[in-house]
This record gives C-alpha cells, structure tokens and sequence, in this order.
C-alpha cells in the first residue's frame, strides 16, 4: 500500500557538489525545506512572501535529523518525499526521504519537526485551516506531487 505523502523533485546544481562531486551535506537540508514549501503551497497556502503570510506559516524548526545511506552524484535530479506525520496543538512532524533521479531507494532519510509560533515567539496552536489540509491529506489514496 502506498501511503499517503508529497513528493518535491528539483535540480542539483554543480556548484552545490562537494570535492568529490556529492551533493554537500549541507544542501539537504535546504531540499527538505523547498519541499515543505511547495507542499504548503499545493494546500493552497501563499508561499511567495513574507509580508502577509498566513498565520500557519510563521513557524521555527524545532528539530532536524537525517540518516546519509549513499552520496547524491553529481548534478542531478533530486526528490524529496514528504510524509506529514503527526500534527499536534503547536507542532507538526515530516518524515522525509531523498532520492536520486529515478532510483526508488533513498539516499538520505530523516524527520523535520515545525512549531508554529505567535508575534512574541511562542507557540501558538495550528489553524483549521492547517488541520483541514492535514485531513486532507490523511485521506489521500496515493502520491501527490508538489
């Protein structure tokens, strides 16, 4: 059964490879986080600035881990899939796996913990909007490309 999750796919740039010509470590995280924006954009949530975002879109991560099984080679497609695990009051948590080009098996697997927080920094609870979209999603049958 395929469970239910986003998938983002992008480019590897040359100049994101280190001196062994692997995607540099640090440019996952980056990946994960372009494709918890593109998921948040397909919910229907604007995602092009920063002005007058919604409310749900003021978050801090609060946790990132990630797992290297075998080095991303050279300029690339890379996918991210997504899968949004729990959504609590203030907190959501993603699963994620990275993978190269059409190879099925991940690369780099991990989980990216958000917590949404008010003007003054603190945390603040998720909006019916955010908990409607994660129904949404829990009910998915299939893969949805962000």
């Amino acid at each position: 059964m395929d469970v239910p999750h986003l998938t983002h796919a992008a480019p590897v740039h040359f100049d994101e490879l280190d001196l062994n010509g692997h995607l540099h470590n640090t440019r996952y995280a980056l990946y994960v986080e372009r494709a918890t924006t593109a998921a948040f954009a397909k919910a229907g949530y604007d995602t092009r600035g920063t002005a007058a975002r919604h409310p749900d879109l003021h978050y801090v991560v609060r946790q990132f881990a990630i797992e290297f099984h075998a080095p991303v080679d050279g300029a690339d497609r890379l996918t991210v899939d997504l899968w949004l695990t729990r959504l609590g009051r203030t907190s959501m948590a993603w699963r994620f796996h990275v993978r190269q080009g059409d190879d099925p098996l991940p690369r780099a697997t991990g989980t990216r913990t958000l917590v949404k927080i008010a003007p003054d920094g603190r945390p603040s609870p998720w909006s019916p909007t955010m908990r409607t979209w994660h129904e949404k999603l829990r009910a998915v049958p299939a893969r949805v490309h962000a």
